[in-house]
């Protein structure tokens, strides 16, 4: 039977990638038909043998193997219907629109990769600091070798959304097994569904972002430990791999993620029974050591940033917050009413908070529902990220709070270990990103691999609670969309009734109260009721 199968996928396969090679060169509007479908069939190849290894490697389910490839899919189909519809739908004065691009960032970046790309420099010099389009460089030194090797007749950017789309499918097969190794069959299989389909995620794989390659590096990591942790050692080669990954794109993302990973070891059953008998304490002076070494390394990168240029390594990180909170909250007063109203009610004194509070909220689902000026494209993929956002957050907010309830959880400290620093890096993105729209939600997605996991499982444990919060909880997010969607409305169309922004927040913490005391009340009656009759 196996047999049969492998051949199935010998020719399957094959097919697969030089009929959809083919397809990619018809439809990218270049006229170099040939070359083009030369330059895809040779990196569609390259995915799919990746995608099969790791495949062949984690063994998965059917329906996690749909999801991978659905993870695939969705990416590169979004990607190519952004690049098609954007010119023709999207704002017709904004150069990255007629581009076919969705973020300045990856117009920006893109293009200066296709210049390094047909220039006689060396792709090492992306790192020189002398492109504005990436102050690390990783990203633009990929996609100049992408150009450089496989495309230098034109420029196809839809090769970085074809390896965008190959290390997201095997992200997802990652996080499956590791998931699964990690809570159950279920929860791991949820996990990897609200990955691939989690509408931020989709929209950074569908574009030229650095966001592209990290989200699923991560997941790579995670299964790397997940490995090592089961004691193969194969663990350590895809641990290696992610750091690369990692390292290469987005050093500070790097960081963060291993440092990450070192608490959910330091955190796992294995891990506390030997330390009680001392056997992992000189591992975790090692760990502590290596993660302070590749913080110093990060910091000395920040530090040569222009805008944070003679801070020191040490103070790299502060001056490199603290310069963002201040630009990002400028620019955040300056294009948003909300945030204006709020901070002429509360006073400057609360603006960190104003941009905690409006950072996590963002992007602000009542906000895209009453815009009327913005193109129909931009409203949809602004309602379908204000939507994912706002079912996650609901599952966050439930999950967090179910972990401290769940005393029988096996895996109890790690899950809060996972919610601790999932809401602390969703403060620091609102306040680093000054609740912008758009940074702030790209940087919060770059830990999307707990944030789903957490989801998952908090799910799993409503279903098999039976739990009323979760509804509770959803009736308080109800509440915040309905009253903001009132206020928005009254600011965008004359006539409708528009609530002073003090009254609307009241109103809001008033509604939210009943439904959670009232709960609290509820229970308690309950419990008082279900006593009396034993």
């Amino acid at each position: 039977m196996s047999k049969i199968v492998l051949k199935k996928e010998a020719w399957i396969i094959p097919l697969v990638v030089l009929l959809l090679a083919a397809l990619l060169a018809a439809i990218d509007g270049l006229g170099l038909w040939l070359s083009g479908w030369v330059a895809y069939t040779v990196l569609l190849a390259i995915g799919a043998v990746a995608i099969y290894g790791t495949w062949k490697a984690v063994n998965p389910s059917a329906s996690a193997m749909k999801a991978a490839l659905a993870c695939f899919a969705l990416r590169l189909g979004f990607g190519i219907a952004l690049i098609l519809l954007l010119p023709v739908v999207g704002y017709q004065n904004n150069l990255e629109h007629q581009a076919g691009y969705v973020y300045t960032d990856a117009y920006i970046r893109d293009n200066q990769a296709w210049e390094l790309a047909i220039s006689t420099k060396s792709v090492t010099s992306a790192f020189s600091g002398q492109y504005s389009g990436d102050q690390y460089g990783g990203m633009l030194a990929t996609s100049a070798t992408l150009y450089r090797t496989l495309s230098p007749d034109a420029h196809r950017p839809l090769l970085p959304l074809i390896l965008g789309a190959t290390l997201s499918a095997i992200g997802v097969l990652c996080l499956w097994k590791a998931a699964q190794a990690w809570l159950d069959e279920r929860t791991a299989l949820l996990t990897a569904w609200m990955f691939t389909l989690y509408p931020e995620s989709v929209l950074l794989g569908s574009s030229q972002m650095r966001e592209a390659i990290v989200i699923p590096a991560t997941a790579i990591a995670f299964y790397g430990l997940s490995e090592v942790l089961a004691r193969r050692p194969i663990g350590w080669l895809w641990l290696a791999a992610a750091a690369i990954m990692l390292f290469f794109i987005q050093p500070l993302a790097g960081f963060i993620s291993f440092a990450i990973l070192a608490g959910i070891w330091l955190l796992d059953p294995s891990t506390l029974r030997a330390s009680r008998q001392r056997q992992t304490i000189p591992v975790i002076f090692l760990v502590v050591a290596s993660l302070l070494v590749v913080m110093l390394l990060v910091s000395s990168i920040l530090a040569s940033l222009p805008s944070v240029q003679g801070s020191g390594a040490l103070g790299a990180f502060l001056t490199w917050f603290e310069n963002n909170f201040t630009y990002q909250s400028y620019l955040t007063e300056r294009a948003s009413g909300m945030f204006q109203s709020l901070l002429d009610s509360l006073g400057e004194r609360w603006r960190w908070l104003i941009v905690v509070v409006y950072g996590v909220a963002q992007p602000v689902l009542p906000a895209i529902v009453g815009d009327p000026d913005a193109a129909w494209i931009m409203r949809i993929i602004g309602f379908l990220r204000a939507a994912g956002w706002y079912a996650l957050a609901l599952f966050l907010v439930y999950g967090t709070l179910g972990v401290f309830r769940s005393l029988g959880e096996p895996r109890r400290l790690q899950l809060a270990w996972i919610s601790l620093v999932s809401w602390a890096w969703i403060i620091l993105a609102a306040l680093n990103a000054g609740a912008d729209q758009w940074d702030n939600p790209r940087y919060r997605v770059i830990l999307l691999l707990w944030q789903v996991m957490l989801s998952a499982w908090a799910w799993q444990q409503a279903r098999t609670r039976r739990d009323a919060w979760l509804w509770r909880w959803l009736a308080v997010e109800a509440v915040f969309v309905a009253m903001f969607t009132e206020w928005y409305l009254g600011r965008y169309y004359p006539g409708f009734p528009h609530l002073d922004i003090r009254w609307m927040m009241l109103i809001t913490l008033f509604l939210s109260g009943v439904i959670l005391i009232g709960g609290l009340v509820w229970d308690k009656t309950h419990r008082i009721r279900s006593n009396n009759h034993q």
